[in-house]
């Protein structure tokens, strides 16, 4: 009999505000099937908020739980507000997580408090991922939001996905390591396609500079990526997660 502990996960949901937290949290628990219909802020419609202070304010001004299955394994979902009016938690909130989930806003990118956030990650040597929300706003600058990440946080992150835009407009996502498009359609609809020619040639050396990236985690893997030019999926996956822990551990030498 498995231990329920090995299948569950509790992760921190981190950012400053207004830049979509809550949002993915709606869009996670209904992808997942906890929820069967998915709500916005501008409604104030979303599960997470539902104090009348923040449908009025259209942000969060505490934290919230909420849980989901995903491939029998049981999520567990911390929404932390992002306003600096409302963080006096987070430091204590983190001890309590396996991991932080750091939402980016495409348009504003890396902002002070973003570096505030970041320490009290790194502070309790938690693992995290980045996602790099609003490609669908005016303005927004993936390459600007990314940089932001080496220029200002200090990290050395690689980029599982990358923006497709058409004629200006956010139409889908290339899976840099999978090497195909995810395009959007409809009502959320996701379908494969192969990735546009446009820009075909900055998604291959992007798949290249990440999975050497991916190998440095590893000398072992290093050595195989040196020897056979490739790793497989299983290697990949490997080095990612000695990766975000080998990066922990830095953060603990600091």
């Amino acid at each position: 009999m498995s231990n329920p502990v090995d299948t569950q996960r509790t992760y921190a949901l981190v950012g400053t505000g207004g830049c979509g937290k809550t949002s993915l949290a709606e869009m996670l628990l209904f992808n997942s099937g906890a929820l069967t219909r998915m709500g916005a802020i501008e409604d104030g419609t979303t599960c997470l908020d539902y104090e009348p202070e923040e449908v009025r304010r259209r942000g969060s001004i505490q934290p919230a739980v909420a849980t989901c299955l995903w491939n029998k394994n049981r999520h567990f979902m911390l929404d932390i507000p992002g306003d600096g009016n409302f963080t006096g938690d987070m430091e204590c909130l983190l001890k309590g997580v396996d991991g932080v989930v750091f939402v980016l806003d495409a348009v504003d990118g890396v902002r002070p408090l973003t570096k505030k956030f970041w320490n009290l990650t790194r502070a309790e040597n938690l693992p995290a991922i980045f996602v790099i929300n609003k490609m669908d706003r005016d303005r927004a600058d993936f390459d600007m939001a990314f940089n932001g990440l080496s220029s200002v946080l200090g990290m050395k992150p690689v980029t599982l996905y990358m923006p497709v835009m058409t004629d200006g407009v956010f139409t889908g996502v290339v899976d840099i390591l999978g090497g195909k498009a995810l395009m959007f359609g409809e009502n959320g609809a996701v379908t494969e396609a192969l990735i546009p020619d446009a820009i075909a040639d900055e998604a291959a050396l992007l798949h290249d500079t990440t999975v050497e990236n991916i190998a440095e985690s590893d000398e072992e893997l290093m050595e195989k990526y040196l020897e056979e030019g490739s790793l497989s999926e299983e290697d990949l996956a490997s080095g990612l997660r000695k990766g975000c822990l080998l990066y922990t551990s830095d953060a603990a030498d600091d």
